[in-house]
């Protein structure tokens, strides 16, 4: 059951295209009131905006606490934009004041935009898609829920290659998937040794930045298993 949003738009396009799709692939769909994303299909949670809504909600920072709860709650999560981003810097300059010139504004708003796809591909689990137009987005969301219920081996590289720090800690950390470098030293920095990480619970862990539910589950499951932990 693909769960929509019943906070979308009477009318809205997308919503429209994602039931008309799912509807082709047999996929049943339901509105209810969704408090964390915009579409949701078992432990996959989708988060779609248009281009002018993903650079102002980078602005204001509130991507990143949507982008926190999807991490805490959800297996699986996917970001997905449509729409050009002449059009978001256009609407986001007619909208909104600003004491910064052209055309340096507008620089600024497609370096924030670009940063902020670069920022969650590097440092969350979370799956980032920029598509031209709702429809576009929408074949994404009903792909992914008619792909979810199969079971599918997981691809993997023949030869794994890690780039090595000069300290073993962080390359033990940074071999845990989902653990980048950047959160590495931050666990590091906050508990001194990976024993330390170890003993903390799941709660504790999620007090850092950038580290969800699942995250949290899957440090500790690696360090403390008694039995092989597969890469």
């Amino acid at each position: 059951m693909l769960i929509i949003d019943s906070r979308e738009k009477e009318g809205s396009r997308l919503v429209k295209l994602v039931e008309n799709k799912a509807k082709a692939l047999n996929i049943q769909t339901e509105k209810k009131w969704l408090e964390i994303g915009d579409y949701v299909f078992d432990d996959v949670c989708f988060e779609a905006k248009s281009t002018t809504d993903f650079l102002g909600s980078v602005i204001s920072k509130r991507l990143w606490t949507q982008i926190d709860n999807m991490d805490r709650h959800y297996k699986t999560n996917v970001v997905i934009i449509y729409g050009t981003i002449e059009d978001a810097i256009f609407n986001v300059k007619k909208y909104s004041k600003s004491n910064i010139q052209e055309p340096a504004r507008s620089i600024m708003l497609n370096n924030k935009f670009l940063g902020a796809i670069g920022r969650i591909t590097l440092d969350t689990d979370i799956k980032a898609f920029w598509v031209p137009t709702e429809e576009e987005a929408s074949l994404i969301i009903t792909a992914i829920c008619k792909m979810k219920p199969i079971q599918r081996d997981v691809i993997r590289p023949e030869i794994f290659k890690r780039v090595s720090t000069d300290d073993l800690r962080l390359d033990v950390l940074t071999s845990i998937k989902g653990v980048s470098i950047k959160k590495a030293k931050l666990l590091i920095k906050e508990y001194g040794s990976i024993m330390e990480i170890g003993e903390q619970t799941e709660e504790e862990l999620q007090y850092l930045d950038g580290v969800g539910q699942v995250l949290a589950t899957r440090i500790l499951n690696t360090l403390n298993s008694e039995k092989k932990v597969k890469i």
